[in-house]
């Protein structure tokens, strides 16, 4: 009755049955919603739009950081709170004066960038907003492996990501132009 009304075929003799372009319409207009489906797929999708908007937001705080490190000829650097801390830039202060004349100057600040969890930890201690950047000059900075640096930091909120970023370099740094700096690029971050 299927294959005379058109809802089936058979494309070969000994194949089984098919359903045809109309048997297809049929089963679709007829189809009912199903909850149970619905929400397995809404859940699914919204945990891949998080997952999505994680990575773009991830990738932006990436690409501030190549500009912030090009354009201020400093280390720039990121801490996303409750996950990590990134950098990049570091063979720009490796070149300062500052620190060719003086290496041991330059291996303290390579390994308090390298020990993460520490540097993460005091980046969290210094309560920023991204309302707000603060500049912390040689002792200031009371992490003992910077305290001949100056450091430049912000703190970032968006819908994905809480943590900081900033810039970490001489002091003789361009302190104004690196605080504007820092403000412009945080506005890349999504």
């Amino acid at each position: 009755i299927l294959e005379e009304v058109g809802l089936i075929t058979s494309p070969y003799i000994s194949s089984g049955k098919i359903p045809t372009q109309k048997g297809y319409r049929k089963y679709v207009d007829q189809l009912q919603e199903n909850p149970k489906e619905e929400k397995q797929i809404t859940t699914l999708f919204e945990k891949y739009i998080q997952e999505y908007h994680l990575s773009k937001s991830k990738e932006s705080l990436f690409d501030a950081l190549r500009v912030i490190a090009q354009l201020s000829g400093n280390v720039a650097f990121a801490t996303i709170f409750n996950d990590k801390t990134s950098y990049i830039g570091l063979s720009n202060v490796l070149r300062a004066p500052e620190f060719t004349a003086e290496p041991e100057k330059a291996a303290r600040i390579v390994e308090i960038l390298e020990g993460k969890a520490r540097f993460q930890s005091f980046i969290q201690t210094l309560d920023t907003t991204q309302d707000e950047v603060k500049i912390f000059i040689g002792e200031e900075n009371l992490l003992d492996e910077i305290q001949s640096c100056a450091m430049v930091v912000t703190g970032i909120e968006t819908n994905h990501l809480q943590g900081a970023i900033g810039i970490l370099g001489p002091m003789r740094m361009k302190y104004g132009y690196n605080k504007a700096l820092l403000k412009s690029a945080a506005q890349m971050i999504i």
